[in-house]
């Protein structure tokens, strides 16, 4: 027997079409399910292209606003028409104010808010919305991807020096000593992993499982200077950002019936940066 066995399950990817949610759904299709990639932006990447022709029949992208609760609720509808059940749930959403990378007292109520809603809210729409299919079937697996900025918070110190304006702030290509990480985050993050641990206690008798992963920093390509990469990795027991498929094994083991007894878990995945 398998354990890591998800062959033929059906998997909702919420934030499918980010960096981290292309990765789940390849990783989820790999192992065998139906996957259903959902996002505001279904923008085609090489990578969502090269999987649309490897798996024809068993990836599909879904254009949607997450935030309305009618559109969740037709989505749900046309995914059951092809679907016996809903097997594995993943929030991988996320969103940033223009102010994102702005000093916390020049942030705005706006730039929080929303924060708040790629963060933490639409997880809370999206799981109001399938925990009725998982609740009928008795059974589901739902993944809320959090952060390590959902533990601990931020050393402002590794961003000074490290020229990031370029990378991050939004029209701004000129050189700045540093930017700010947005408190919110942390905020959200940290929300979300505990009503991850609510969840799981509210339908452990349905026999849903409710888990978080929390990734460290991962590394892209053309998304931060030598100088940044250098400060983090010094901070890392393992002295180096991750690669995005380091999340892969914390996914699958989440997804499938190897985490049978495993809820209310948030699995760290961060190259031992918050243990010390």
């Amino acid at each position: 027997m398998n354990i890591f066995n998800i062959k033929d399950k059906t998997a909702v990817v919420f934030g499918g079409n980010g960096f981290l949610g292309q990765q789940f759904c390849k990783t989820l299709l790999e192992f065998g399910a139906f996957v259903y990639s959902c996002d505001v932006n279904i923008e085609k990447s090489k990578q969502i292209t090269d999987l649309q022709k490897k798996y024809p029949d068993c990836f599909y992208l879904m254009e949607i606003d997450a935030c309305n609760k009618k559109d969740l609720q037709v989505l749900k509808d046309n995914i059951l028409k092809n679907e016996k059940s809903v097997d594995i749930l993943v929030n991988s959403t996320t969103s940033k104010g223009e102010d994102f990378y702005s000093p916390f007292e020049e942030v705005s109520l706006d730039g929080w808010n929303i924060g708040l809603t790629g963060n933490l809210t639409i997880p809370f729409l999206t799981i109001q919305n399938f925990i009725p299919v998982m609740k009928k079937q008795r059974s589901g697996s739902i993944i809320n991807i959090a952060s390590h900025y959902g533990i601990v918070g931020n050393d402002q110190r590794i961003y000074v020096g490290a020229d990031l304006q370029k990378f991050y702030v939004k029209g701004n290509q000129e050189s700045n000593d540093q930017i700010f990480s947005h408190g919110v985050y942390n905020a959200a993050k940290g929300g979300l992993i505990n009503f991850t641990r609510y969840l799981a206690a509210y339908y452990g008798e349905y026999n849903i499982r409710v888990n978080c992963i929390s990734p460290g920093g991962i590394f892209k390509e053309g998304c931060e200077n030598e100088t940044f990469t250098q400060k983090y990795s010094e901070k890392v027991p393992l002295g180096r950002r991750a690669q995005v498929d380091e999340m892969n094994g914390a996914l699958i083991f989440l997804a499938s019936d190897a985490s049978s007894y495993v809820t209310g878990h948030n699995l760290v995945v961060d190259g031992g940066y918050t243990i010390w």
